[in-house]
């Protein structure tokens, strides 16, 4: 009897399956934290998702964290954080009662050139392009057709 209870899966614990972003990954934009678990939680007003600095261990200001389903959890991060290495901490209640907590490191990278920038260099190239054609000097075909016009 003993071996057929000790073969039965306890779900004492939950793990985390997926999160945005992702364990050990470099990203450019952090808008916010979402955490996939492997089994149902509690939404019992524990549950909690911290952002800190890696190597000073100062607190990254996040919003509440909220339960998106049974099975997955974020909070919103309103401002950007410099570029560093930063570690996401969290604290849930599995479906059993029990308190689990964990986190991973992630880095984030100085953002990439913007779109906006290089958009409206085109459109100033562009602008530059009309201006000159209409400023380009006339040529005696088009005094011909003024002239008989």
């Amino acid at each position: 009897m003993f071996c057929l209870v000790g073969s039965i899966p306890l779900h004492a614990h939950t793990t985390l399956l997926d999160s945005t972003p992702e364990r050990a990954s470099k990203v450019t934009d952090l808008d916010e934290i979402k955490l996939i678990f492997a089994s149902e939680l509690i939404n019992d007003g524990k549950a909690k998702i911290y952002l800190a600095t890696i190597r000073e261990g100062k607190d990254i200001p996040i919003s509440e964290t909220v339960f998106v389903s049974d099975f997955v959890i974020k909070a919103e991060v309103p401002e950007l954080p410099e570029p560093g290495q930063y570690v996401v901490r969290y604290m849930v209640t599995s479906l059993d009662g029990d308190l689990n907590d964990g986190g991973y490191a992630f880095e984030l990278l100085e953002p990439k050139g913007n779109n906006v920038t290089w958009l409206l260099l085109g459109i100033g190239v562009v602008a530059l392009m009309g201006v000159a054609y209409l400023l380009r000097p006339k040529t005696s075909n088009d005094k011909e057709e003024t002239d008989n016009g």
